[in-house]
């Protein structure tokens, strides 16, 4: 079992109250001295409980407010492999420090040693267009060989960061919303486990919390303020990947976002943000020469047969029949080699209709 400071113990046992709220915890772990613990805890802050969450929610905490109760919170944690980084440790990063509202305790599972890494942030909405989702894991490619990523958990551009992080074998950190026992959305718990055993997956909330719809954008600001910086790959104008470019510019931090054509909905968020100031970047080259960094380029080798295909995309995207029609193809030979470069990330597919990657498309 991790061993914890005294400290430490007493923000872990605070923090097992679901239902004490964040800024009762702040105020109450300002009265911890660090000496005497939970006692002097409970000593301090009698009063202000008992107003701020009434004598019958005071008794719950005093009654467990003994070694029987910590005990029990912390082996929960270490069957369930997840590590308390609170406020008082030393791996608690220092840029979270920096935000209003910084999280009492972090759950972690997996490497923490990249909490202190520098992080950068992608993310981007559930709802993305292929060219988006592409887009994501072109930048994702590039920045994970400079920056540990940051991101969410959720389906489109999350997933595709995390995975593209994951294949590369760079590091990731994912910062999940409830607690790890809920993993939202289900369908990502393979992706969740993944995370866990190369990357970081954290949560500001206990195990057994299942997510609520406020906790998303509350879970953005760690996003945000974890990051040397944000790019927002898309968003509507009511996207909830707004929130953390909010929070980023509310924390001085870099903010990049991906231009988008007049119409797009899900990219109008990002077209606003450049208006507002966030710097514009349509190749990942922006946002490695801001920071003084080299693209890690590897030279593409191409058939015959894929250099024909992505010629004839040169100009824009195209549906099959024309592709057959230019190429004086059957659709049954070009689709295997089309599969091929979609696979390579040359491609991205909407329908029957193909185009190129922008990173192709800037050859």
């Amino acid at each position: 079992m991790i061993k914890y400071s005294e400290r430490e113990l007493a923000l872990i046992w605070l923090d097992s109250f679901i239902g004490l709220e964040y800024k009762h915890k702040q105020s109450l772990f300002g009265m911890i001295d660090g000496v005497s613990g939970i006692k002097s805890l409970l000593e301090k802050g009698k009063d202000y409980i008992v107003q701020a969450v009434g004598k019958k929610e005071f008794a719950t905490i005093l009654a467990s407010a003994n070694k029987e109760y910590l005990d029990f919170v912390l082996d929960n944690l270490d069957k369930k492999g997840i590590t308390a980084v609170t406020l008082f440790s030393d791996l608690y990063p220092s840029e979270l420090k920096q935000i209003p509202m910084p999280p009492v305790v972090l759950y972690c599972k997996g490497d923490t040693s990249l909490l202190i890494k520098e992080k950068f942030a992608i993310v981007g909405s559930r709802k993305s267009l292929p060219l988006s989702i592409s887009i994501a894991k072109d930048y994702a490619k590039e920045i994970s060989t400079h920056f540990c990523l940051c991101t969410g958990i959720a389906e489109g551009v999350d997933s595709a960061v995390i995975q593209t992080a994951l294949d590369c074998d760079c590091k990731v950190i994912s910062v999940i919303a409830g607690g790890f026992d809920n993993v939202y959305p289900k369908s990502n718990q393979s992706l969740f486990e993944k995370v866990a055993e190369r990357g970081l997956v954290i949560s500001e909330n206990p195990p057994e919390v299942y997510p609520k719809p406020y906790m998303f954008p509350i879970r953005n600001r760690i996003i945000a303020g974890l990051s040397k910086g944000v790019l927002i790959v898309s968003g509507g104008i009511k996207s909830g990947t707004l929130y953390t470019a909010e929070y980023a510019e509310e924390y001085g931090k870099d903010l990049f976002a991906v231009p988008y054509s007049v119409g797009i909905q899900s990219g109008a968020g990002c077209n606003d943000l450049i208006k507002r100031g966030a710097m514009l970047t349509d190749s990942v080259k922006d946002v490695l020469d801001f920071y003084g960094l080299q693209t890690k380029e590897a030279p593409q080798e191409f058939t015959p047969q894929e250099r024909d295909i992505l010629y004839a995309l040169k100009d824009g995207q195209k549906h099959i029949d024309k592709l057959c029609l230019e190429l004086n193809k059957k659709a049954f030979e070009l689709l295997p080699i089309i599969s091929g470069l979609e696979i390579k990330g040359y491609l991205v597919k909407s329908g029957n209709v193909y185009g190129l990657c922008r990173s192709v498309s800037e050859e």
